[in-house]
């Protein structure tokens, strides 16, 4: 029974990471860092 609440739990943040992913898409930042995309100052969402 344990192992079906953890597989769930994992289910569930994973579906979390991919929501985020596509909202930030949408938003136009793309999810980057802001060492991989030319800084904070070069784009003033990314990263965030």
């Amino acid at each position: 029974m344990i192992d079906v609440i953890i597989v769930a739990l994992v289910a569930v943040a994973a579906a979390a990471v991919v929501w985020k992913k596509i909202k930030d898409h949408k938003a136009g930042r793309g999810g980057c860092g802001c060492g991989s995309c030319g800084g904070c100052s070069a784009r003033g969402n990314c990263g965030k």
